[in-house]
């Protein structure tokens, strides 16, 4: 079986499980009993141990020269503490058990992200047109399960994570084992002095905070999208079929990725998913008819699928190959865990005040991402932020030609 098939099921499997994770979540929290704030928190304070835990998990993976092993960790992890909401109530129980959950299961996306990164340096793969194999599922898995939804209770929704999640677990059993890389002497405390000067340069920080907001745009749309359709008197199966058609958008731009991503570099896609956003969430706060939602819907290409290819090319550029995982899990911490972490905190009291007008909120976020974008263009030309070393760039060679 081809590394690239393998890539390909793993992407399915985790998407399986987002699939449902990001539409129904709420749903299935509302009907727990939490109120708007405390799903916000819910929502929110998971993404904040990713600030830490991701990071650690890939340094661990770079560190050990096996990404596979540190994700079929993680994996399995997540299953357990999914399978977990199948028993707990109230608030103080569901926060925890989702606070594990958004721990581990996050932590594996920028290892297979290098791993996919890598293989289309190396061995010419075609990235988009393997991760757009995950978008794929993400549309059976939010169709199928508003669909569920129709004719079962909300308490349907915990059982779609562990089945999908042990899909997962299977998925990253296929990834071939990686041999530990051989490694040169080279002075103590070396990489982490290196994370330390990618982490702060003026450039990676610029870039991943602009990258970071235009994400964070998505704040009101996973937190409470689902709800407010339903509040304007949308059925689940349209409500499915609408979060598809945003991941339809998705799965043609990673189709094409590869000339695009060529022509335009990481900074101009940026830039598109930034004006984008401005015009996505300016148009849903007001509450469009049908049509226009779903034309709306179209521009989660732009809004999600461009911001993650041109953040996922910067990185593979900026950053030097054996920080590669490290520098994946600090642009993802900063994505989904700060900037999502603070944004979601903060929507949701205003969400209880404003309802869908909350979007115009983040169609401001989008126009102060554009202005990051513009910045980083005018400060960076492709080249790496961190050079390599000589004694690393002979580690380098060596773990290459093994």
């Amino acid at each position: 079986m081809s590394l690239s098939i393998r890539l390909a099921t793993v992407y399915g499997t985790m998407f399986l499980f987002t699939g449902v994770y990001l539409p129904f979540f709420p749903v299935w929290l509302k009907a727990q009993g939490l109120d708007a704030t405390e799903i916000s928190l819910v929502v929110a304070l998971s993404l904040f141990l990713r600030i830490v835990v991701s990071p650690f998990f890939a340094a661990v993976a770079d560190r050990i020269g096996d990404r596979r092993r540190v994700m079929v960790w993680l994996a399995w992890a997540s299953l357990v503490s999914a399978a977990l909401f199948l028993w707990v109530e109230g608030f103080g129980l569901i926060l925890l058990v989702a606070l594990v959950l958004n721990a581990v299961f996050p932590s594996i996306s920028p290892l297979i992200e290098t791993m996919a990164m890598r293989a289309r340096i190396d061995r010419g793969m075609n990235y988009g047109r393997v991760r757009l194999w995950g978008s794929i599922t993400f549309i059976l898995a939010s169709v199928g399960a508003g669909w569920l939804l129709e004719w079962n209770p909300p308490s349907i929704i915990a059982l779609c994570f562990v089945a999908a999640l042990s899909l997962n677990v299977a998925g990253i059993w296929l990834l071939p084992r990686e041999k530990p890389p051989v490694r040169m002497p080279v002075r103590r405390g070396s990489q982490f002095a290196d994370v330390l000067r990618i982490g702060r340069h003026p450039v990676f920080i610029l870039f991943v905070l602009a990258a970071s907001l235009t994400q964070a745009t998505h704040a009101v749309y996973y937190a409470f999208g689902s709800l407010a359709w339903q509040g304007q008197g949308y059925s689940d199966t349209v409500i499915g079929l609408l979060w598809a058609t945003g991941v339809v958008a998705e799965i043609v731009l990673f189709y094409v990725s590869g000339p695009i991503m060529a022509r335009l570099g990481a900074v101009r896609l940026l830039m598109l998913a930034a004006a984008a956003a401005i015009l996505r969430w300016t148009v849903t706060a007001l509450s469009p008819p049908l049509a226009m939602l779903f034309l709306m819907q179209v521009l989660h290409g732009l809004t999600f699928g461009a911001a993650h290819l041109g953040a996922v090319q910067f990185v593979t550029q900026a950053a030097p190959p054996r920080l590669a995982a490290t520098a994946q899990s600090l642009y993802a911490a900063m994505a989904s865990g700060v900037i999502m972490g603070l944004v979601t905190i903060g929507v949701g009291p205003i969400y209880e005040e404003l309802g869908p007008h909350a979007y115009f909120l983040m169609a401001a976020a989008g126009a102060i991402a554009f202005g990051g974008a513009v910045l980083v263009a005018m400060r960076w030309k492709g080249e790496v932020l961190v050079p390599e070393e000589d004694g690393q760039e002979e580690e380098r060679s060596q773990e290459n030609g093994s």
